[in-house]
């Protein structure tokens, strides 16, 4: 019996065409109600499985061989992946949180296990984008910088891009301390529309709000901002959380060019 992996989508961005996305869940079905754990990431990861990637490639109905991922370091560096020749394994090398191309038929991916996954689509310049959102990249503003590189390298215009947010940690689950917030406090005015202090000292950080408001100081319209809104620590059954489960498998976020009507 074949195996079946299913894939998630958001609805709203299933509107575009010319572009594949998908998040992969924690588990498939194997066979005869036999469920196994994921294991994907980057090729060199000894716990990443070469026939786990190729059945998320299958479920996108993608002709690539493989997957672009990056060394995740929770900065704010955004990578361009702009040569065709490009391997995965030297971009696995490339040390950055963020991964932006032109090119069609070329996946790239980010991997997170309650960090928010950002995902990038410029129907204008046919461009996309994919982030690793952590509390430190978000602190440091990555939507932002990566919606300034797509316009510095593609000359994309922030109100055309849309942006989806894939499964993350809610505000509900995520508790953090003082040091965690200062941060937010210096660099978004806004900063108290996604942290609620606790009577603990402690605050809650909503860090899907956090991206989306980054997104729209960058400019782009709240009409184009979609989320898949389930917390992965809520909903452990479905995605993989660190937060609640300490080491673990990781949520690929993934995104894909096609090539447009009538340019090959």
């Amino acid at each position: 019996m074949k195996s079946a992996l299913k894939t998630h989508t958001i609805d709203s961005f299933n509107d575009f065409p010319e572009l594949r996305h998908a998040f992969s869940p924690r588990s498939f079905e194997k066979g005869k109600g036999v469920s196994e754990k994921l294991l994907l990431g980057r090729k060199a990861d000894p716990g990443s499985s070469e026939q786990h990637r190729k059945l998320l490639l299958e479920n996108i109905n993608s002709r690539a061989q493989d997957i672009y991922f990056l060394k995740q370091v929770h900065g704010d560096r955004v990578w361009v992946l702009d040569d065709r020749a490009q391997s995965p394994e030297k971009v696995e090398q490339e040390e950055a949180d963020a991964l932006i191309t032109h090119l069609t038929e070329k996946p790239i991916a980010v991997l997170t296990a309650d960090c928010v996954p950002v995902i990038l689509y410029d129907p204008r310049q046919h461009v996309t984008g994919v982030i690793h959102a952590g509390r430190k990249g978000s602190q440091m503003s990555i939507v932002s910088k990566t919606i300034s590189m797509l316009s510095m390298v593609y000359g994309s215009r922030a109100e055309d891009v849309a942006m989806a947010t894939g499964p993350a940690i809610g505000g509900c689950c995520y508790e953090v301390d003082e040091p965690c917030i200062e941060p937010f406090r210096n660099n978004y005015q806004e900063w108290k529309s996604f942290v609620t202090p606790r009577p603990s000292g402690r605050f809650m950080l909503d860090l899907l709000k956090a991206n989306e408001t980054d997104g729209l100081r960058a400019g782009i319209l709240g009409k184009n901002i979609h989320h898949f809104g389930e917390c992965t620590s809520c909903r452990n059954d479905r995605w993989f959380s660190y937060r609640r489960e300490g080491t673990t498998g990781r949520i690929v976020s993934i995104a894909m060019l096609l090539p447009q009507s009538g340019k090959g």
